[in-house]
């Protein structure tokens, strides 16, 4: 999904707020909601799922592969000074990054990792040593996660994790996918957008999706845009061929990752819906009927290629 399709979707939302405060949509008040931050982890978590499974579906289709537990991690560094007390009381998150999610059944899982293990070496390399040589700034997590990326297929990683008082080594057997990751940004708009190597998805889009169906279709056309090379530029024609190839691509991808093809484009169908003064379009789409349209009658045909059997 483009950036500029994902403004489109962004413009519907304020056309609806600005209905909504004439009366024209009903106002709905939400009871007393989680912290912040219990919600940003909500989000992670969501996405990380998410990343894991398209992550797998793309096996063999993208450009690069790299090693994966099957995490997500956090750092306090990645937030202003002044949210690190909330940070404490709320999720517990002190000097060390921290494992914020995991994939039920991914390595780090079963090797025994659990949520809120603040990560003290890899592969032996203190994490402060690695964040030294690495300088990632802010982004300590995304430079832990690519040391992960970099272990040698087939190696066993050694992860130290604190776990209260007791700090201890565990083995983790990565698994060796797509390379693309999925990127969350605290951002209050929507939007998902892809670069040659991740695909960026805002909070406001995990926010706007209402099941992971529909966040794994932003996120699988995203994913395809990396798997075919697209780059910007180009005339309207070849752009609208572009966007329905990732359109076809990501629906497989999705369907791939078991995720509810159907209930994926629902997305499409909601925005269809907001769409009703028909300035939403940009040439370089079809329209949301026409897409919804096109997909609709792809999902009888989806199929994924044979995966090989881990015992043989």
């Amino acid at each position: 999904m483009s950036t500029i399709f994902l403004r489109r979707i962004l413009a519907a939302r304020v056309i609806a707020a600005i209905l909504a405060g004439l009366g024209g949509l009903p106002a709905v008040v939400h009871a007393e909601e989680a912290p912040w931050p219990v919600r940003l982890r909500q989000d992670m978590a969501r996405v990380q799922q998410v990343e894991w499974r398209l992550r797998q579906a793309a096996d063999g289709l993208c450009p690069r592969t790299a090693a994966d537990i099957g995490v997500a991690l956090d750092d306090r560094r990645a937030y202003a000074r002044t949210d690190w007390p909330l940070l404490a009381q709320v999720l517990g998150m002190a000097d060390r990054p921290v494992v914020a999610a995991l994939t039920p059944d991914g390595p780090a899982a079963q090797a025994g990792i659990l949520p809120g293990d603040a990560i003290e070496a890899i592969a032996g390399e203190p994490v402060e040593v690695i964040i030294a040589r690495r300088r990632p700034g802010p982004l300590v997590a995304d430079a832990l996660l690519e040391e992960i990326a970099a272990t040698p297929p087939g190696d066993p990683l050694a992860l130290s994790v604190r776990r209260g008082s007791i700090t201890k080594d565990i083995f983790v057997i990565p698994a060796r996918h797509c390379a693309a990751r999925l990127v969350l940004e605290t951002d209050r708009s929507v939007d998902a957008h892809s670069d040659a190597r991740n695909v960026s998805i805002s909070t406001g889009l995990v926010t706007l999706a209402r099941n992971d169906d529909e966040l794994a279709m932003a996120a699988a056309h995203e994913l395809a845009h990396i798997i075919h090379g697209d780059h910007k530029g180009g005339g309207i024609g070849k752009r609208r061929r572009m966007e329905d190839a990732a359109d076809s691509l990501g629906l497989q991808l999705l369907h791939c990752a078991r995720y509810d093809a159907a209930r994926g484009i629902g997305l499409f169908e909601r925005l269809r819906a907001r769409d009703w003064l028909g300035f939403l379009s940009a040439p370089t789409h079809r329209s949301f009927a026409k897409r919804l349209e096109r997909l609709d009658s792809e999902i009888p045909s989806l199929a994924c290629p044979p995966r090989p059997n881990p015992a043989q």
